[in-house]
């Protein structure tokens, strides 16, 4: 499809604002508009990767690929340089909204499109152009597709809404039992409660039932065990359990001694004997059978319910009498005996002795670097010593120098500041002539500097004479007439100067 008229004029007049070859960019241009008419051209300001900005021709537009038996159109971005054609142009994808550009081998994924023909523009510059590299693009564009479409999100579903349980209200923090398979999610409330564990523990005790050794024992608290020959736990405080809180920590009292300590002859308070009561009787001739104690959801146990045991209020001491206090106050008297000697470190001494070997090598290594250079030194000391006379006495040379410069130079400022001043008056004196400057010493040789100049004269007219004639400007006897006088004339004053010459000594 061809351009139209007023584009091609506007076209060109934009070319030769700023581009060097005018005609083959607005030759290149039209071809390429001519050939793909989906493109427009128009002016925009270009930035380059470094920054600077640039006024170009711009054309924008689609380009119609042929990809698997469909046309599609890919918008590009086409800016020529000011050097075009001895600088590519710069071609570039511009997806619209609903694309994105798909980066490949000739794409980056700014859009930039590369490609061999434009690396080697600079060396076939002559033989390229624009409608062959848009021509190269669009079998780019046919072999990889430079845009996708973008895809739209789906838009999020809202969660149906589902019966959801109310919330457990939490229990007094004296009353928080501790979490067992009933405390699980909603999912698994649904479920039957599995059945108890089997073991020792599944029946719940008989505190009616008399043990073979004695009486039963009174119930222990809860978490604590009943068989001091099973476990070790007797020797230490039970361990906390989880998610409990302060109300539900154990009493650090009921923790029972170790068994090395249960013999001492130390003396025990009586709330002591009474908590002992609770673990083991001294009394019975062997350790009475293990308890089991069941513990139900319904109603919990904790550490707070068991009562506590009768606390005996010690009577405090009296208070010291100071007036029956001694007055000399027993002071200990400082041990006289004097410390052990520190054991000698063999790692130390060795160190320090390997530290010691090692300055001293590097210090005898100095002295020795030292030495050796002492000589050169020693020599350079004595030839700077020989040569100082020689270099005092070019400086009293030089001293004496510079004086007689000084004076010169003054004398030379003066001269040509007086040099200045003759220049200066002689600006208001009147130019002399000539003739009276140039005047020969004696009345001969004043006679002869005027024929020379006759002669020299006479024989210029001639010359003219001649031009004229053959100017057409005088006739040829008025020529003829005028040079038979003239060369008489310039006989005469050759032959005058001749014999004056030879009268002067001046001829050969």
């Amino acid at each position: 499809m061809p351009v139209q008229q007023h584009v091609l004029n506007w076209l060109y007049s934009v070319l030769t604002s700023e581009y060097h070859d005018v005609n083959r960019a607005y030759n290149d241009v039209a071809q390429a508009l001519t050939q793909y008419s989906s493109l427009a051209p128009r002016t925009d300001v270009h930035t380059f990767s470094h920054g600077a900005n640039a006024l170009l021709l711009h054309l924008t537009g689609t380009l119609p690929v042929n990809f698997r038996g469909t046309t599609y159109r890919f918008p590009v971005s086409i800016w020529v340089p000011h050097a075009y054609p001895r600088e590519p142009p710069m071609i570039y994808v511009v997806p619209t909204d609903t694309m994105m550009i798909r980066p490949g081998q000739h794409v980056d994924p700014q859009g930039l499109i590369y490609h061999p023909y434009l690396v080697r523009w600079a060396e076939f510059w002559h033989k390229s152009n624009l409608q062959d590299l848009l021509g190269i693009v669009t079998d780019i564009f046919a072999k990889e597709p430079p845009v996708i479409s973008r895809q739209q999100a789906p838009p999020a579903q809202a969660p149906q809404p589902g019966p959801t349980p109310p919330p457990v209200p939490p229990l007094p923090p004296g009353m928080a039992p501790r979490p067992t398979t009933q405390d699980q999610s909603a999912a698994e409330q649904q479920r039957p409660p599995p059945p108890p564990p089997k073991g020792p523990q599944s029946v719940p005790p008989n505190p009616q039932t008399p043990s073979p050794a004695g009486p039963p024992l009174p119930p222990l608290p809860q978490g604590s065990p009943a068989d001091p020959r099973r476990s070790s736990r007797y020797d230490s405080a039970p361990p906390l359990p989880p998610q409990i809180n302060s109300a539900e920590l154990p009493d650090p009292r009921f923790a029972r001694p170790p068994a090395q300590h249960q013999a001492s002859h130390a003396p025990v308070p009586e709330h002591a004997r009474a908590m002992q009561s609770h673990y083991f009787n001294p009394a019975q001739s062997q350790p009475p059978a293990p308890q089991r104690q069941w513990q139900t959801p319904q109603q919990p146990q904790t550490w707070n319910q068991v009562p506590p045991p009768p606390q005996v209020q010690a009577k405090p001491p009296p208070p010291p009498d100071l007036l029956d206090e001694p007055l000399a106050l027993n002071i200990p008297t400082a041990s006289t005996i004097a410390a052990p000697p520190i054991p000698p470190n063999p790692e130390k001494d060795a160190l320090l002795h390997q530290l010691a070997q090692t300055l001293c090598a590097i210090r005898v290594r100095a002295r020795q670097q030292n030495d050796s250079s002492m000589a050169g030194l020693q020599a350079q000391q004595t030839a700077m010593l020989s040569v100082m006379p020689a270099l005092q006495a070019e400086a009293g040379q030089l001293a004496q120098l510079s004086n007689v410069l000084a004076s010169n130079s003054n004398i030379l400022h003066d001269a040509l500041r007086k040099a200045d001043g003759v220049i200066e008056g002689s600006r208001s004196h009147p130019v002399p002539d000539v003739d009276e400057l140039l005047v020969a010493p004696t009345v001969v040789a004043n006679q002869l500097y005027t024929l020379v100049a006759e002669e020299r004269a006479l024989g210029d007219a001639i010359f003219m004479l001649g031009r004229a004639v053959e100017r057409g400007r005088i006739s040829p006897a008025v020529f003829a007439k005028m040079t038979r006088s003239l060369a008489r004339e310039w006989y005469l004053k050759k032959a005058l100067v001749r014999k004056i010459g030879q009268g002067m000594g001046l001829a050969s």
